[in-house]
């Protein structure tokens, strides 16, 4: 791993987790002294993070973590659902039995982390059940878009199901679904469909989590 690499994964981790919270500032003469590397690697990983949107840079100020406009997340999210549909169904046909027993093992472990309350490594699982899927699409392109639309969903996601965590149990039996009928080659429209919901149930859930929280807000104003 490059230094630019390495301090780009650590400030990546940082942002995703909520330790550096949304405006604060990246000082690079700082991280580079904190990370013991010259300020280009330091500058060259903020260039990548305010690629994916997770940093802006504001003349005069410099770089921040960047806030999150929750709008922009659900469209991109929308868009990513169909996409993830759309790819889904594609790889069908090309996921071996290797690929089942690894969707079977990564579901169980799944189902390990909610039962140690463990929300961190159920969307880390979570992802990684998706990504074998997709490794099987034959659609590198569509591919690459899925991988843009996660990079700017990731902050929101990362926190999702710590946020709204009865999301995680009907999630996991949706993933066992998705599995089920990946087995059983189900019809292309019919996964599309299935993929489609599951990513959007997610977000409506998290949307249903905010309008209680500012109706409680207000009632207790």
């Amino acid at each position: 791993m490059s230094k630019t690499d390495g301090v780009y994964q650590e400030l990546r981790r940082r942002i995703l987790t909520g330790e550096l919270i949304a405006g604060y500032r990246l000082v690079i003469d700082a991280l580079a002294r904190e990370f013991g590397v010259s300020p280009i690697p330091v500058r060259e990983a903020i260039r990548r993070l305010e690629a994916e949107d997770l940093v802006d840079f504001h003349p005069n100020v410099g770089a921040q973590v960047s806030r999150i406009d929750e709008q922009t997340y659900e469209e991109v999210l929308s868009v990513k659902a169909r996409l993830e549909g759309w790819a889904t169904s594609l790889a069908a046909p090309y996921l071996t039995d290797d690929d089942y027993q690894a969707l079977r093992l990564t579901a169980q472990k799944m189902d390990q982390a909610l039962d140690r309350a463990d929300l961190g490594m159920y969307a880390e699982l979570n992802r990684t059940f998706h990504k074998i899927i997709r490794s099987r699409c034959p659609n590198r392109f569509l591919v690459e878009q899925i991988a843009t639309c996660a990079a700017k969903l990731d902050r929101v996601r990362a926190n999702m199901f710590t946020l709204v965590p009865e999301r995680s149990r009907s999630s996991l039996q949706e993933h066992y679904h998705i599995l089920q009928s990946l087995v059983e080659k189900a019809p292309r429209e019919v996964l599309e469909r299935i993929v489609e919901d599951h990513q959007l149930k997610t977000w409506e859930a998290y949307r249903e989590h905010r309008r209680h929280r500012h109706a409680t807000s207000a009632i207790q104003e």
